[in-house]
């Protein structure tokens, strides 16, 4: 009987994590610069609900993080993080997991270079960060996918106090139309 409610309440988060894109956090592509050898560096920025914040864990293992998918062709040393932020890049991407498992299902091409940010310092909810740039030998621009593990505070229910979950969201990268005449 534990079993299945633990199963149910698993799919139940999972559902309610990707049902509402537009209240949760967002990555998005906010410029992209056409380099004088042929690269292209691309700027994101995050954007976190009013609802959610970005909190650090004692480990980079346990703490918020975004993983940006398949960012082929990554100059090494490339990337850049505002303060706060700390930048990895695996062949396989860090993904949003509950016991070992993985709570929503990216498209990862494997070893292929992956962006993913890990909070360090708390980040509060409703704001947008800017200040995250990696560069690629890739000259043309694609969508692309990414996760996030977010913190948001449960509202307290009659006699039971507010409660802090861990949830994952996933979604499409796209690049802004705007972006079609790179700078």
């Amino acid at each position: 009987m534990l079993r299945a409610f633990g199963a149910a309440l698993l799919l139940v988060s999972a559902l309610a994590m990707t049902a509402d894109p537009a209240r949760a956090l967002q990555v998005v592509v906010t410029q992209v610069d056409k380099n004088t050898d042929g690269s292209m560096t691309y700027h994101f920025a995050v954007k976190t609900d009013p609802g959610e914040t970005l909190t650090p864990g004692a480990s980079k293992a346990t703490g918020d993080f975004v993983t940006v998918y398949n960012f082929y062709g990554l100059i090494d040393g490339s990337a850049k993080v505002p303060a706060g932020w700390e930048f990895s890049s695996e062949a396989s991407g860090r993904t949003p997991e509950l016991n070992g498992y993985p709570l929503v299902l990216p498209v990862d091409v494997p070893n292929t270079p992956n962006l993913t940010w890990t909070v360090t310092k708390p980040v509060a909810a409703g704001v947008q960060i800017d200040g995250f740039t990696a560069t690629t030998h890739v000259s043309t621009i694609v969508e692309g996918q990414y996760t996030a593990q977010v913190t948001r505070p449960a509202p307290p229910i009659r006699g039971v106090a507010a409660t802090v979950s861990k949830q994952a969201l996933i979604s499409a990268l796209p690049t802004p139309s705007f972006l079609a005449d790179v700078k």
